[in-house]
């Protein structure tokens, strides 16, 4: 049994075929799990607008399968992120005329994504995949019959390359240009 959150927080060849076994297998936890770790490091308005709208909203692109952990059942993280997104818009708009319209900016908290992080590390899904990766294979000989599904192809080549990578790595999570 592989420990995916020591391959996670290992880094290097193992950690970057584990990551994009997860995008090929439309498997976004492990992916988010990690990128939530790096944002703890560096937190940034579109750091945190980027997790979210990729993983957490409404119409996330790669939404996160443990809709108990995400908007509408968590409204603490909207709410929290409705105030990122609100200081980001200030952060992008000229300055007002009047200084009474100033919204005071801080760093987003670097603990925002924690409650999420903590119930996808507890899933059941999450502790499985350790059952069936095998980091000696690599990530295409990984998938059943070693081939990407028709839906596989179709997350990668039509979400994942043209839409969740570039917004990722504009958000400063750079580490995702290589996974995909």
């Amino acid at each position: 049994m592989v420990d995916i959150e020591d391959l996670l927080v290992r880094g290097g060849a193992g950690r970057i075929a584990l990551l994009r076994y997860c995008v090929m297998s439309i498997r976004m936890e492990p992916v988010f799990v990690f990128l939530a770790q790096e944002y703890r490091y560096r937190p940034s308005h579109a750091g945190a607008l980027a997790l979210f709208d990729l993983f957490c909203g409404e119409h996330a692109a790669a939404k996160l399968a443990e809709y108990e952990l995400l908007p509408p059942r968590q409204l603490g993280l909207s709410a929290a992120v409705t105030r990122v997104r609100e200081q980001w818009h200030q952060m992008q708009s000229p300055p007002p005329h009047d200084e009474n319209d100033l919204i005071a900016v801080m760093t987003p908290a670097r603990d925002l994504f924690d409650t999420i992080v903590r119930g996808l590390r507890g899933d059941a899904r999450f502790t499985a995949l350790g059952a069936s990766y095998d980091p000696q294979l690599t990530p295409q000989e990984n998938l059943p019959g070693g081939k990407m599904t028709a839906g596989q192809r179709q997350f990668v080549e039509g979400v994942w390359n043209p839409v969740v990578k570039p917004r990722l790595t504009a958000a400063g999570f750079w580490q995702m240009r290589t996974i995909g």
